[in-house]
């Protein structure tokens, strides 16, 4: 049966609702004072409820959920199915799920608050801080004896590349190169490395392309988590949580899931040509052990499980520029900065027309191509189908759960866009 519950479509009644439905956020207090909905917030709802209505009926995942928030309150919020769909567990709001790329920005705004300590300006070379990266070469192709032809680098790889990836580097799991094999071979992504191992290793390991020539997905964001350890002299996880889910309250986010709440972790399932499949610890999407058991390895670039208000929490202080609840992480400038084009006269790559690159983040740019959410929206999306996006323009922030890798066959995030903004291409 399809489960769908909304707030903010008829004021208290929907609180009503919500109250039956889940615990009700900080933010969702009986005190709160919700404004009527307009004629395009109901349509809207419709449309979301459809949307996953679709989902549920076409059979492509086990079950989803949806949170928006509009002009600072919660204007919708759907979920349907199952987060095991073997064991028939119900997804509901308070579903922990594996956010995988979706910790991306969350590191990038921890590394911002340390700039704004002034401890290192963007265009450092990471080898003032890291010298393990002092010597790197780029790798050009292969001599007579089929042996890895090397060059030095035209310039050092900067913070900023890191954070744009821009910085050469590749990640092994999406690509083929020879250097992709290198990584694979070496297994850098392994769980039982440390950060500061995974960044010893990576400094032996040629880089794919010249420093600042292309944007190149990468392991750029696991170096940002170890410069962070680095600059604050504290693991990854403890940084996180003392200056970001401490701070905004989210409980439910970090490396590891809580003891005694095991039972809420979503199972992982991947979309094939022959329907869903469940996936176990196997390479190279383990499941379950780097989630449920604390491992050496805290990804800062792919590592942090977290829930739909938590994660929401999060992208509510990026739509207010910083600040949430009178908690300020970073400044208005700062989150400006890291929400704007860093890829001028720089090639996008895969990125292609419709979006560029910011400093962890992508930016919704102003071409027709793409889905259509509002040019200037900055976003990022994980592995297994997480997604937000934060629209300064319209107000409006949202946050999409399930936990099915391969969403991308079937266009989930356009036909999302198309159900939050309607057909015609927002201006």
């Amino acid at each position: 049966m399809l489960r769908i519950v909304r707030l903010g479509l008829v004021a208290l009644f929907s609180v009503y609702l919500v109250s039956c439905a889940a615990p009700l956020s900080s933010e969702t207090r009986a005190t709160e004072v919700f404004s009527a909905p307009s004629a395009e917030d109901i349509a809207r709802s419709a449309r979301l409820d459809a949307f996953l209505a679709t989902l549920k009926s076409e059979g492509v995942m086990p079950g989803a959920s949806v949170l928006i928030y509009k002009n600072g309150q919660e204007a919708y919020f759907g979920v349907f199915g199952d987060q095991d769909r073997e064991d028939s567990i119900p997804f509901t709001r308070n579903t922990i799920e594996r956010i995988y790329s979706m910790s991306k920005p969350i590191t990038g705004v921890a590394l911002m608050m340390l700039y704004e300590e002034g401890k290192f300006a963007l265009d450092d070379p990471i080898s003032k801080y890291m010298p393990e990266y002092a010597n790197l070469k780029v790798y050009a192709g292969v001599d007579a004896d089929e042996q890895p032809i090397l060059e030095p680098t035209t310039r050092p790889v900067t913070i900023r590349d890191l954070m744009r990836h821009t910085a050469g580097m590749t990640y092994g799991v999406f690509g083929d190169t020879p250097v992709d094999r290198i990584y694979r071979d070496k297994g850098l992504l392994g769980y039982d490395r440390t950060n500061a191992q995974l960044s010893t290793d990576l400094g032996t390991v040629p880089l794919l392309f010249q420093p600042g020539k292309i944007w190149h997905y990468s392991v750029a964001v696991d170096v940002q988590g170890r410069l962070i350890e680095v600059l604050s002299g504290k693991t990854l996880g403890e940084y996180l949580q003392s200056r970001i889910f401490g701070p905004l309250e989210m409980k439910e986010t970090g490396f590891t899931v809580r003891d005694g709440e095991q039972s809420r972790l979503g199972a992982l399932y991947q979309l094939t040509k022959e329907g869903i499949k469940r996936l176990e610890d196997k390479p190279p999407f383990m499941a379950n052990q780097p989630f449920l058991t604390d491992t050496a390895f805290e990804s800062g670039g792919g590592g942090l499980v977290s829930t739909i208000d938590d994660y929401m929490r999060f992208a509510r202080m990026l739509q207010n520029e910083g600040t949430l609840d009178g908690v300020s992480l970073i400044s208005p400038k700062t989150l400006a900065l890291m929400t704007s084009d860093q890829l001028v006269g720089i090639d996008r790559g895969d990125l292609g027309l419709s979006n560029t690159f910011g400093l962890d983040f992508a930016i919704r740019t102003d071409s027709p191509d793409g889905p259509a959410y509002t040019p200037g929206s900055f976003y990022w999306g994980g592995l297994a189908g997480t997604f937000f996006f934060v629209d300064p323009k319209n107000d409006l922030t949202m946050v999409l759960f399930d936990q099915v890798i391969g969403t991308d066959a079937i266009k989930l995030r356009e036909r999302l866009a198309t159900a939050i903004y309607g057909e015609v291409q927002p201006s």
